[in-house]
């Protein structure tokens, strides 16, 4: 009784290994051909990266965009990293967002959207420079967008100075100051508070000023009671009749405002 058991356990194991054999080879063969299709369809050359059109540059040039996208031509459209072209656009200092798309059978677009410039910041000029300000202009994250900034082209928005000023850094670089930031945040308070900003200016020895009303330099201080001073400010200086005369008006002391003539 034995025997027969022992073969009929050693048939069973051979068929079950001929199954599994066959088993294996049906799916080698199945990948083999999957990969064969991939292979055919990679190559493809109705697929093949030709033209990259852009969408929405205003401030960036187009070229800049397709050159940073580094996409090589004959590349499978559908393969292509769309994150990693994505990322390398966005590098680009106006660009906030990119976004690739691709069309039936070869079409890429890449799609940007641009950051909004909201001041000019002076900047500090190395020792042997000339005497010349120089100006960047900055987004919201204090992003550098360009450094041909000039305040007399771009007057609807407001000039930041801080001492010390800080250095130039190339266009897409972040200028990491905290008073930058101050800066801004105190202009929008006295635009919201009524006044005319052109520029405000922080300092260690005078603290917050402005070019104001009638552009006329006013002297605030510290920040606190910013909104009383800045009243105080537009009660003076509406009672002016010559503001040009005006050197700088001091509500630093709300209780002792000074005006100094030329």
């Amino acid at each position: 009784m034995s025997r027969p058991e022992k073969v009929r356990r050693r048939t069973a194991r051979q068929a079950a290994l001929g199954q599994k054999a066959i088993v294996t080879v049906t799916v080698a063969l199945v990948l083999t051909a999957v990969a064969a299709g991939l292979w055919r369809e990679a190559t493809d050359p109705r697929f093949a990266v030709g033209l990259v059109t852009v969408d929405g540059c205003q401030h960036t040039a187009v070229p800049d965009v397709v050159v940073a996208a580094a996409i090589p031509v004959g590349t499978n459209a559908w393969l292509i990293d769309r994150a990693a072209a994505a990322r390398r656009v966005e590098a680009l200092p106006w660009v906030h967002t990119a976004r690739l798309h691709v069309r039936w059978p070869n079409q890429v677009t890449i799609t940007v959207s641009e950051r909004q410039p909201v001041a000019l910041v002076a900047l500090g000029q190395p020792a042997r420079a000339p005497a010349i300000p120089a100006y960047a202009l900055i987004d919201e994250t204090q992003r550098v967008l360009t450094l041909d900034a000039d305040p007399a082209t771009s007057t609807a928005l407001p000039v930041l100075v801080v001492v010390p000023p800080p250095a130039p850094v190339p266009p897409g670089a972040v200028i990491d100051r905290a008073e930058v930031g101050q800066a801004l945040e105190t202009y929008r308070r006295l635009v919201a508070m009524g006044l005319r900003i052109s520029d405000v200016a922080i300092a260690p020895s005078t603290g917050i000023s402005a070019t104001a009303d009638r552009n006329v330099r006013v002297l605030f201080g510290e920040d606190e009671d910013l909104a009383k001073k800045a009243e105080l400010f537009q009660a003076i200086v509406a009672k002016i009749s010559t503001p040009s005369r005006v050197a700088y008006i001091d509500v630093r002391s709300i209780r002792a405002p000074t005006v100094l003539y030329r």
